[in-house]
């Protein structure tokens, strides 16, 4: 190797490695040809997308926003056209899409054109495609490959567009730069002499027509035109300096090497052929013009878009030589007439061959041959002006092939029939049917005998030919009879993939589904050539989705398959499955009807012998129903009856009379029911039911003791309409319920009577506690002034005396009241009234307050009484519970109550009380303890809103004793109402029995059970387990009940707990503890200065009497009413109606009085403050015996601000007024 080529190498290579440097982004960048890269492994590139995502855009593209928008789809959105619509998609699917002939995933076809631009594709590394994109003239200079269904979709629709109307240029894109540089000129060959003279008549013939338009002796018609000479206009092309605007096919034309043509240079051209050329070019139409004896051609715009197609640029200055020699055996004998005679020849939808898109094409032309003399008598050239009539001629022709399949298949007679008229349908198109095979669908057991299939599944298939267009018998492309599922010879592939898709199926020789060898040897039709394309249509009906058969035929050679083609296939298609549809639903009507005339006759046979059992049956069915069954003519006359009828209602047998069932009825009211019933049957031709009294001497019901009752039918009526619509008869029948009726009243009777009952008891109840409680108060008001009186000062004999008398009132009262709770509770109970109100409390408060009521009482009969808290009330930290203490304390008293009452005679008198705490429910049952079984399913009490949402606790009180004790079997009898242990205890001991019955309801109302372990001589334990929540820290009371270490109450205790003082012994110490501290003096209970202004509303003189009088005690200024109209009077002095009238602090109020009782008191006080007669809040609290919860809550819903139910103690009163006070006080301050 010599140095100067390993030089040249050297540098070669280094040229090499710079180049590998460069990145093909930077390449594409400076591509002047607007180009994309799209990633194929991308899920933007799958079928799942309907746009392009690339993911690089060059700059060429980037600047052009409208081709931008056209590739990546952003206005496709906008494309109202469904053609464009198509373009697009038939691109983006050619631009993603992959070839089928080998694994280089690379474009297949490698060129397509959209937005008229030709596109052509490569791919790198099997992954990314790079797209270019080439700017061209036209669309018709371009090679159409009918490979590319979008290129040739394109192509068609430009060809088909007509020319235009105007004498306008036609302009076209910016040709390539390439056809825009001049040719060599050659001077030595020219076609006209440029020497020669000008043609004298033509001259002569211009100036005439000239002087004619101009004349100065015309005045100008309206059939005349003013003539000018246009600035854009181009009047001779031909000219070295050509004036005017020159279109881009005349740009083209003068770039033409005319020198080397036998037209010879253009600068030769004689003035007459410069014409003929300028004329050739203004013409909107398509025009060529075929010069000299070499036929050399020279077209205009509109013959290069609309004829020539991609002959051109290469046709211009050439003769049927060149480009067109396809056509010169067809033309050559028009062209020689035409130049031995000089006659213009005229042809009309002429067949001509054109390879003009890069396959021989069929043609049609009306086109004429116009001899040119050229100003001499010899002729020169031809003038020929062609017009395509391609589509119009096919289109033609399709639509007559499907006109006559359409009258063939009218002749249809079954379906083997069906098959060969298809064909003969198709046999006189010999151009686009150049052969066809027909093959249908049956099940392979039924090969021989069907003809058509049952379902669409390839399983057990078969398909049998039914006959062929253009294919000898014995071609191997139409077996007889091919197995659908595992046969692989002739088209059973094919018909496969035809029957998974459903739709028609095109086959190509180029990608193997349409095989060479099998279709070699085939007559082909029409133009003889070999076809390279096939479609298989799937027959199926309309209504149905099963195949039937398939239908292959040859696409035509000499036309490309494009949508017109597309469009002839689907109404082929779509008459097929129109006309099979039609032709199997007759066939099917024929066969139905015959099957059903075969039918009717035998079941007209066996309905006349079931109507005559059924008949039968029926009038034994009637004649044996308990019912009685009737029918009536519209008049109302009896038509038909059973016997049943005739018995129950003593209807005449012989004779009947309009409406004579309404003489049988017992009452007015029967009757006019019964009227009415039938005047409605007749008026809206509806069914219609009453209840009906009757009176028939001849059949009397009785009760179950045998008593006679009132004799009742159920009626039910309902008319018969005739197919004229109106009432031919009524019929129904009448049901027995006199039982029923019976029952029913009996029934309404006692539950009248059951709620008569309950009504009374409750009414006794409550005018029995009222009774009871209202004198209470005075009882006790007067027993605590007794004790305070004398124990301020007396003789001791009669301080003794008295105290004594005033404790028996008192503990008598107490022992009054306790039996009230109890029925009032019982009667709660039963009425499902008594509702379990959670509010945070501590519980060894209410224990230890439970223990303060009855600490006087066991330490007058020496018991020792004990409180053990357990170390689980430590353990889980309990303090603050969500409980009902109204509850607790009542269950925990009952309690404490008994342990006192069995164990005050015994010789060891303890009783223990026991507190505890779990988080799971205690156990129910052991060997020392046993739980009383619950009534009720155990529910969570603890999941309402007001129980909040703390843990759930289980607290736990055991009252222990060391009484009497119990027996197996006084145990068992315990906790049942008015239970005792034994009949001796009430005389022993005394109580009512509803203690500890009242105990186990409250205990498993609050979600707890309550049991007892008991050793008969040595004591018993009676203990209960409620359940209950913590409580939050911001729910908690302000003040504390009760500390850890003192079991006294607090001054607020008794507000929030809601529970009246029990009666004290002498020995307790009397204060108004319900008071706030700063109210208390030093001197014992009176009140400071700020005392308070009472008004006392009772008609009970004595009750009005013994409370001011307490209340003047405590510091109070009391004033009194005996009605609320005598309070309202008092209102007005008060300074609530006057500035600087009688103070008052609140208003103590009665419910019950005459005149005006307390309720409408209170609404009058409410509407006078709303209306502002008087000024602010007026405290009214209601002081009643009345104390069921429904009756307390009336009053605070009428306007009470609170109650306090009798009898109470004074120190109670001041606490609830106290309480109404301060909440009245805090709530103007929030406010």
């Amino acid at each position: 190797m010599s140095a100067l080529e390993r030089t040249r190498r050297e540098i070669d290579q280094e040229a090499l490695s710079e180049l590998d440097s460069v990145s093909l982004r930077e390449i594409l960048d400076h591509d002047s040809r607007p180009s994309f890269v799209l990633d194929l492994d991308s899920d933007y590139c799958g079928k799942t997308t309907e746009t392009i995502r690339p993911c690089f855009c060059n700059t060429s593209l980037q600047i052009h926003d409208r081709l931008m928008d056209s590739i990546t789809g952003s206005g496709t959105e906008e494309l109202i056209d469904e053609a464009e619509r198509t373009a697009y998609e038939n691109f983006r699917s050619w631009a993603t899409g992959v070839t089928e002939f080998d694994d280089s995933r690379d474009v297949f076809p490698l060129t397509t054109i959209y937005s008229n631009m030709l596109w052509t594709g490569s791919t790198i590394r099997r992954r990314w495609r790079i797209i270019s994109g080439n700017q061209c003239f036209s669309i018709s200079q371009l090679p159409k490959e009918r490979s590319s269904s979008a290129g040739l979709s394109n192509i068609t629709k430009r060809v088909r567009k007509p020319p235009p109307l105007d004498n306008s240029p036609v302009t076209t894109p910016q040709p390539n730069n390439s056809f825009l540089d001049p040719s060599p000129i050659i001077q030595n060959t020219t076609l006209i002499s440029s020497s020669s003279s000008p043609l004298p008549h033509l001259a002569k013939q211009r100036s005439e027509n000239t002087s004619v338009g101009t004349s100065s002796g015309t005045t100008g018609s309206g059939a005349s035109v003013t003539l000018s000479t246009p600035e854009k206009g181009c009047p001779d092309w031909t000219a070295a300096k050509p004036k005017g605007e020159l279109s881009d096919h005349m740009i083209f034309a003068r770039n033409v090497d005319w020198a080397a043509t036998p037209l010879g240079p253009m600068s030769n051209w004689s003035l007459q052929f410069r014409e003929i050329a300028n004329l050739v070019m203004r013409d909107p139409h398509p025009v060529s013009l075929f010069w000299g004896e070499e036929l050399t051609m020279l077209y205009n715009e509109a013959y290069k878009n609309e004829v020539a197609g991609n002959k051109h640029p290469d046709l211009m200055g050439t003769g049927f030589s060149g480009p067109f020699r396809e056509l010169w055996d067809g033309v050559a004998p028009t062209f020689r007439e035409c130049a031995r005679t000089g006659k213009s020849v005229r042809k009309e939808n002429d067949r001509l061959p054109i390879e003009r898109y890069g396959y021989l094409e069929e043609t049609f032309f009306s086109w004429s041959f116009v001899p040119v003399y050229g100003g001499t008598d010899r002729i020169l050239g031809f003038w020929n002006g062609p017009f395509e009539t391609t589509y119009q001629m096919i289109n033609s022709r399709r639509l007559q092939t499907l006109r006559q399949l359409g009258e063939k298949l009218a002749e249809t007679r079954s379906v083997k029939h069906f098959w060969q008229c298809v064909l003969d349908g198709l046999e006189e198109n010999h151009y686009d049917i150049p052969f066809a095979l027909l093959y249908s669908i049956v099940d392979s057991d039924d090969a021989d005998t069907a003809s058509h299939s049952s379902d669409s599944t390839i399983s057990l298939k078969s398909c049998l030919l039914e006959g062929s267009i253009g294919i000898p018998d014995d071609h191997p492309a139409k077996p007889a009879k091919l197995d659908l599922k595992r046969s692989i010879e002739g088209f059973v592939p094919a018909f496969r993939e035809a029957m998974r898709t459903r739709e028609p199926t095109i086959l190509h020789t180029r990608n193997g589904s349409l095989p060479e060898d099998l279709i070699e040897g085939i007559h082909w039709r029409g133009h003889g050539d070999p076809c390279k394309e096939a479609i298989i249509i799937p027959i199926r009906p309309t209504n149905g989705e099963n195949i039937f058969a398939f239908l292959l035929i040859g696409i035509n050679p000499r036309r490309a398959y494009d949508e017109d083609y597309k469009m002839f296939a689907h109404m082929l298609n779509r008459q097929l499955a129109t006309s099979l549809a039609s032709f199997l639903l007759f066939e099917e009507e024929v066969r139905r009807n015959k099957k059903a005339a075969e039918a009717a006759e035998l079941q007209r046979e066996a309905l006349s012998h079931q109507l005559e059992l059924q008949a039968s049956r029926m009038r034994r069915m009637t004649e044996l129903s308990p019912l009685g069954m009737y029918l009536f003519d519209p008049d109302g006359v009896l038509l038909e009856a059973n016997e049943r009828f005739y018995e129950m209602t003593g209807h005449p047998r012989d004779e009947s009379s309009p409406l004579e069932f309404l003489n049988y009825m017992a009452d007015p009211e029967s009757q006019e029911k019964a009227r009415s019933m039938w005047q409605d049957v007749l008026i809206d031709s509806k069914m219609r039911q009453e209840e009906l009294r009757i009176n028939n001497p001849n059949y009397v019901p009785r009760d179950l003791t045998g008593e006679p009752i009132e004799y009742w039918v159920l009626a039910s009526t309902q008319p018969e309409i005739g197919s004229d619509g109106r009432i031919r008869s009524v019929m129904g029948s009448i049901a027995d319920i006199s039982q029923l009726k019976w029952a029913q009243g009996l029934q309404d009777r006692r539950l009248q009577e059951a709620e008569e009952t309950k009504r009374q008891q409750n009414e006794f109840i409550d005018i029995t506690s009222h009774e009871m409680r209202n004198p209470l108060s005075a009882i006790l008001i007067c027993a605590d002034g007794i004790r305070d009186s004398l124990s301020t000062g007396a003789d001791n004999k009669t301080i003794e005396e008295c105290i004594e008398a005033a404790n028996n009132i008192a503990l008598c009262v107490q022992h009054q009241k306790s039996i009230v709770d109890d029925i009032l509770t019982i009667s709660k109970l039963d009425s499902n009234l008594l509702l379990i109100t959670p509010v945070p409390v501590q519980p060894f408060a209410i224990i230890h307050r439970a223990m303060s009521m009855f600490k006087p009482e066991v330490q007058a009969k020496d018991i020792q009484f004990h409180y053990y808290p357990d170390t689980s009330l430590e353990k889980l930290g309990v303090n603050w519970v969500n409980l009902d203490p109204s509850r607790l304390l009542q269950i925990t008293v009952n309690l404490i109550t008994n342990a006192i009452k069995f164990t005050q005679g015994s010789s060891t008198r303890t009783i223990s009380v026991r507190l505890g705490a779990s988080v799971e429910q205690p156990v129910v049952h052991d060997e020392a303890f046993q739980y009383v079984p619950t009534r009720n399913k155990h529910i969570d009490v603890t999941s309402g809103e007001e129980w909040g949402d703390g843990e759930v606790l289980y607290i736990r009180v055991d009252v222990e004793d060391t009484g009497c004790g119990l027996t197996d079997e006084e145990r068992r009898v315990l906790f049942g109402r008015f239970a005792q242990a034994s009949p001796r205890t009430h005389a022993h001991y005394g109580g009512s029995g509803l203690g500890l019955f009242i105990s186990r309801q409250l205990a498993e109302l609050h979600g707890g059970r309550i049991g007892v372990s008991s050793v008969s001589g040595v004591g018993s334990t009676f203990g209960f387990y409620i359940q209950t929540r913590r409580a939050p820290a911001e729910d908690r009371p302000a003040l504390s009940l009760l500390n850890h270490t003192s079991p006294q109450k607090s001054p607020d205790a008794e507000r929030v707990l809601g529970k009246p003082n029990p009666p004290a012994l002498v020995h307790t110490t009397s204060s108004p503890a319900a008071l706030p501290p700063r109210a208390i003096s030093k001197e014992g209970g009176t009140l400071s200065s700020d005392a308070l202004h009472v008004l006392i509303v009772e008609d009970n003189l004595v009750n009005q009497r013994v409370l001011s009088k307490q209340l003047q005690k405590s510091g109070c200024i009391v004033y009194t009413a005996d009605n609320g109209i005598h309070a309202l009077r008092h209102l007005t002095t008060t300074a609530f109606r006057t500035p600087g009238g009688t103070p008052l602090s609140v208003i103590l109020m009665d419910l019950e009085m005459p005149e005006m009782d307390g309720l409408t008191c209170v609404e009058k006080i409410r509407d006078m403050e709303s209306s502002g007669e008087i000024k602010g809040h007026v405290p009214v609290i209601a002081v009643t015996a009345n104390v069921r919860d429904e009756q307390m809550k009336t009053a605070v819903e009428r306007g009470m601000d609170d109650v306090v139910s009798k009898p109470f103690r004074i120190p109670e009163v001041l606490a609830k007024i106290r309480a109404v006070l301060n909440r009245l006080e805090n709530k103007e301050g929030k406010a």
